[in-house]
Parts: structure tokens; C-alpha cells; sequence
């Protein structure tokens, strides 16, 4: 009977809060806020919760469990066991525990009305680093259900380690349903099962990529700022991004033969719409020129250039296979237009006289410029802009998804710039204004 209360229940939890919480009562604070922005959310993106399979259980995950110290509920969960289980064994049960709350969480939140809830202020324990905040789920023509949450301080914030529903203590119960297996099946046993059950299920969308530091690479911090951009949409969509790391030309043919979904970075070029949809742009590059410090060369505009180029022979290095836009295929005959593979490469060439100029996205020359002495005490970027390119998702359009895709990512990418984080992002991975 206690289960079947607990499920029915689970739903209320962080329904909309519509007290006026006190001040300095911050255990309250906390819970009615998260509850408020649950219910905005469940609200504003009704259509996509009831048609859009895990994207209720991303929604959970991004707006319930950073208040939720759901380690700390696990190791309550497998009590006097903790202990015994080894380190692997403990991450693997708390990954299944968190995915087991979020599904808990997610089913239940379907049934959402927007119902009210009264809070009370938190009792606080003696030392004051533990609250209890009671509260009643009004039901009209029915009787109210008791919700109370237990919350701890440390580390300057407040975590909810336990939810108590009608006198139901929710890792009680889950205590005492995994104690049961234990003793029938062993620990070893009821983890793995757990761990099978319980297991991230967020649709995938596997993108390739090659290194283009700062925007991309294997050792940047989350792959680089346009890695991290593009995660953080999918999974404001209920997506988890796969990234596969390799050359420029294995990308299309891993588009192709369907190893891959798409390709996390790619400049727009309508040549390629037949083949692949483009997603609204998500990052702005810069092309600038950089030359050895000593060569007089100049860029004020395509137009003077041309006139100032039109007797000389600058050997311009660029990358292969890249969209390098109308810009510059105005101004390419009036150079001898060489590729590589590598943006070292371009730098590397310029300061030893293979080549005369490169033609680089500002960010890259910036970091290029600063970070390696030996190169940067022989170059210089030139001033002036030649072309602004943007940066797209790519997905193959051979895939039944590509329009669902491009949407999830697009919306993903909205969401992002309207709640600051995308701007969060530009400021974590330093990219300039």
C-alpha cells in the first residue's frame, strides 16, 4: 500500500509553488523555486514532454537533480552494504540510482496540473545544518497529501537528501526493496541488475569532428567551446551528443555510409543543401589574414586588394575542403592558393617562408599568436576582416531524423541564449568579443 502511495504521489513533489516563501528561509527558498521553474517549464514545453521520448527525463535532470545530493541518497539507499561494495561498484549504483529517481520523476510529472502547494517555513536542527520543510499538496474535493523534504548544508549550499510523502521516507522505501534483492541475489547481483535497468536511455545523435583548437579538440575542456555549445543544445532537447573525433574527409564519409549523424561544425555552403540540412548558426567566425612581421601586405577591402595584388604572387595557405564563402573566391585568383591539413601547419609555413599569407578564423590566430613564442616573434595578424563565416550542425538528410534533428538543436540552441547559459559558454572558454 506504502508503494502504491509513494508512485501515485510522486507527481506532487515539485508541483507550482505559490506561497510567498520568508526571506532568510533558505532550505524553502530553494525548493520553491526549483518547483517553480519545473512547473514554467513542464508548461511552456508541454507539446515536446508528451511527444518527445527522455525529453521529460532531461528536463528532470537538468532542473530537479542539482538540488538533489542523490550519491549521498544512494549511499542511504544501500545502507550497512556501502561499505562492502567496492568504488566501481559504488559509482555504478549511484548512476543507477540517479537514473531510477529521474525515471521516477519523469512518468510521474505526465500527469502534471499545476497544482498548489502550501509550504511551511523549515524547521532547522540544533546545529543548523540540517532543515525539514513541510508541505501540503491541495487537491480540490480531495484530501491534501503531506510532502516533506529533508535538506543538509554543506559546502555553501543546500541539497535535498530525502523526500518524505504521506510518512514515507523515499529511500526507506527504496532501502528496503534493495536490502530484499540483496539478501535473494547478493550485492554483486542486485547491482548489475539495477545497473541494467537503470541506465541512461537519452537518444544519441553521433556527430564527427576534427580538431580545429581552440573551437574543437580531444584535450579542450568539454572538446572545445563549439563541443560544449552544441551538447549543451542537444541535451536542452533530450539528447546526449556522441563525438568522434577525425579527419575533414572522413567526417562526409562517415556522413555517408551512416557511422554518423552529422557533423558538430561545418560552414554553410549551398552546394551542399542536397545533401545535408543545416542548423541555424551557433558560433561566428572571423577570417583574417596573417603574414610574417616584416611583409608589407595590407587588407582594407576585397575591392583594393585586388588592385594592389593584381602584379604580385602571395603564396595564401588555407584549409582543404573548406567553405571559405563568395568573399573569397573573389579575391582567391589574385593568389596562389595552397592547403594543408593543419592550422599548425598554416602558422608554421607562413613564419618558414613556404607560404606568404594564412587565412584564419581571428580566435585561432589569437591563440596561435600567444601561445607559441618561436612562431609569434615572426608573425603578425593582419588587421581587417575579409569575411565573417557561421558555424552549423550538419545532418545527413540520407537518416529519416535530419528534420527532427536540426528542430531538437535549434530549439536546444534558443533555450540556451535565453537562459544565459550560451553566453555562460562564451565566457567559460574565454572566446573574445
Amino acid at each position: 500500500m506504502k508503494t502504491v502511495l509513494l508512485k501515485s504521489c510522486f507527481f506532487f513533489i515539485f508541483s507550482l509553488a505559490l506561497t510567498v516563501h520568508a526571506k532568510d528561509d533558505l532550505p524553502r527558498s530553494l525548493v520553491e523555486t526549483t518547483s517553480t521553474t519545473m512547473a514554467e517549464r513542464l508548461i511552456a514545453d508541454k507539446e515536446m514532454v508528451q511527444t518527445q521520448d527522455y525529453y521529460l527525463e532531461q528536463l528532470v535532470d537538468e532542473v530537479i537533480i542539482p538540488i538533489v545530493d542523490h550519491r549521498r541518497m544512494a549511499k542511504r539507499v544501500l545502507g550497512k552494504h556501502w561499505k562492502r561494495a567496492s568504488k566501481d561498484q559504488q559509482s555504478s549504483f549511484s548512476a543507477s540510482f540517479k537514473h531510477k529517481v529521474i525515471r521516477t520523476y519523469a512518468g510521474a510529472f505526465k500527469a502534471f496540473n499545476g497544482e498548489e502547494i502550501r509550504y511551511e517555513p523549515s524547521r532547522f536542527n540544533d546545529k543548523g545544518n540540517q532543515a525539514l520543510v513541510k508541505s501540503q499538496i491541495i487537491r480540490p474535493g480531495a484530501s491534501s497529501i503531506r510532502v516533506d523534504y529533508k535538506l543538509y548544508f554543506k559546502k555553501e549550499q543546500w541539497r535535498v537528501f530525502d523526500v518524505i510523502i504521506e510518512g514515507v521516507s523515499l529511500t526507506k522505501s527504496f532501502r528496503d526493496q534493495v536490502s530484499l534483492s540483496i539478501e535473494e541475489q547478493g550485492l554483486a547481483k542486485t547491482i548489475s541488475k539495477l545497473a541494467a535497468e537503470y541506465k541512461d536511455e537519452a537518444p544519441v545523435v553521433r556527430l564527427g569532428a576534427h580538431a580545429w583548437g581552440p573551437y574543437l579538440g580531444k584535450t579542450l575542456p568539454n572538446h572545445g567551446l563549439a563541443a560544449d555549445i552544441v551538447s549543451s543544445a542537444f541535451a536542452q532537447s533530450g539528447y546526449k551528443t556522441v563525438i568522434e573525433f577525425m579527419p575533414w574527409n572522413r567526417v562526409g564519409d562517415s556522413m555517408k555510409s551512416g557511422e554518423l549523424e552529422g557533423s558538430l561544425a561545418s560552414w554553410y555552403s549551398a552546394d551542399r543543401k542536397q545533401h545535408v540540412a543545416f542548423s541555424d548558426a551557433y558560433i561566428e567566425n572571423r577570417l583574417v589574414f596573417v603574414k610574417r612581421d616584416n611583409d608589407p601586405f595590407e587588407f582594407t577591402s576585397a575591392e583594393q586588394s585586388q588592385h594592389e595584388l593584381k602584379n604580385k604572387s602571395y603564396r595564401l595557405g588555407v584549409f582543404e575542403d573548406y567553405s571559405y564563402g563568395k568573399e573569397f573566391d573573389k579575391i582567391s585568383p589574385l593568389f596562389q592558393v595552397e592547403t594543408r591539413n593543419y592550422c599548425s601547419q598554416l602558422f608554421r609555413d607562413v613564419a618558414s617562408k613556404e607560404l606568404d599569407l594564412a587565412l584564419v578564423d581571428h580566435w585561432i590566430a589569437q591563440q596561435e599568436l600567444n601561445d607559441k613564442e618561436h612562431i609569434a616573434d615572426h608573425l603578425t595578424q593582419v588587421s581587417g576582416v575579409l569575411a565573417t563565416r557561421t558555424l552549423h550542425v550538419t545532418i545527413s538528410k540520407n537518416i529519416n531524423d535530419s528534420e527532427k534533428l536540426i528542430n531538437a538543436f535549434n530549439l536546444g540552441l534558443q533555450r540556451l541564449k535565453e537562459n544565459g547559459d550560451y553566453d555562460k559558454l562564451l565566457k567559460k572558454h574565454q572566446f573574445p568579443e
